[in-house]
């Protein structure tokens, strides 16, 4: 009798069994989304947005990468604009101290003293370094711009030249992002500060000789490096904000990108929970149902 019973319980025992063991593996799948927090262990199981999802992750990390050094630009961008304020503050008081010394007699004033005191205050903004490189220098930012050994002279009289500059006449470039280049940097050799260090030494030369000629071309020269001054101020500020807003467009979108690589990848908790409770249900129910079969009998079909 009990082998007639084993094989009249044969198809529902297989049957069962078949439906346990395709709940039992749905659910350690299930359990093992919850514990890793993952759709799949592998390429395996997001197979149809696997390429999507590799196209995410590029553009993620090339994202980032450009979003970190714009992030490193733009301090560099602030900082020159803080010193460029120091500069134009310099060169006002400069004017002003040409200003005093054209029309007075030479021994009247402390002129050199205070020339000197401009020359030396140039070279400290001028010479300024962020994360040991000198913003002022165009790409050889090992080096120091401004010539701190000797104070600034013309080879021809009132005409400005770079013989006090040690940097380089190439700029600094970012790539900000796809297709964009911006040159940000500022060199100590544009014609701006020519004409500064152009006006020390002909503020120099002019108290020397006591020529009002001099001193008169010496302040017309730093009215007009502080004017140019200000326009690379204006450009400076402007490249900072495009940096600015570049990045933060980045980090919109880095975010934005995140999350549908999430979507991909990441197992929803709220359904795969319910899924587990479900089949948590179903699984108790075939090892019910299984219990049962395996009591039953032939009879019992007979009856």
């Amino acid at each position: 009798m009990a082998n007639i019973g084993r094989i009249s319980t044969y198809a529902q025992f297989s049957s069962t069994l078949r439906d346990a063991s395709r709940t039992q593996a749905e659910l350690a799948n299930l359990q093992i989304q919850l514990s890793s927090g993952l759709k799949s262990q592998d390429f395996q199981g997001i197979a149809n947005q696997s390429e999507q999802f590799l196209a995410l992750e590029s553009r993620i990390s090339r994202t980032n990468l450009y979003r970190d050094n714009n992030k490193l630009v733009g301090s560099r961008i602030d900082t020159t604009k803080n010193i460029l304020s120091q500069v134009v503050d310099t060169v006002t008081r400069l004017k002003g101290l040409i200003s005093t010394r054209n029309g007075v007699t030479a021994g009247s004033i402390a002129f050199p003293e205070q020339l000197n005191g401009s020359w030396q205050s140039l070279i400290s903004e001028l010479n300024t370094t962020i994360e040991g490189r000198y913003i002022f220098s165009g790409t050889r930012t090992n080096v120091p711009p401004i010539d701190n050994t000797r104070f600034p002279s013309l080879t021809v009289n009132g005409v400005p030249d770079a013989s006090y500059y040690r940097g380089s006449s190439d700029d600094v470039t970012l790539r900000a992002d796809d297709n964009i280049d911006i040159t940000y940097n500022v060199r100590a050799d544009e014609p701006g500060f020519k004409k500064i260090f152009a006006a020390l030494a002909m503020a120099k030369k002019g108290h020397e000789n006591n020529n009002q000629v001099d001193l008169s071309k010496a302040f017309d020269l730093a009215e007009q490096g502080l004017s140019e001054i200000i326009t690379i101020q204006a450009r400076v500020n402007a490249n900072g904000l495009t940096v600015e807003q570049i990045t933060e467009r980045q980090s919109s979108l880095g975010l934005y990108w995140l999350s549908i690589k999430e979507e991909i990848s990441n197992t929803d908790l709220v359904s795969v929970s319910t899924q587990v409770a479900i089949n948590q249900g179903l699984l108790q129910a075939s090892f019910q149902a299984f219990a049962k079969i395996n009591s039953l009998r032939l009879s019992d079909f007979l009856r």
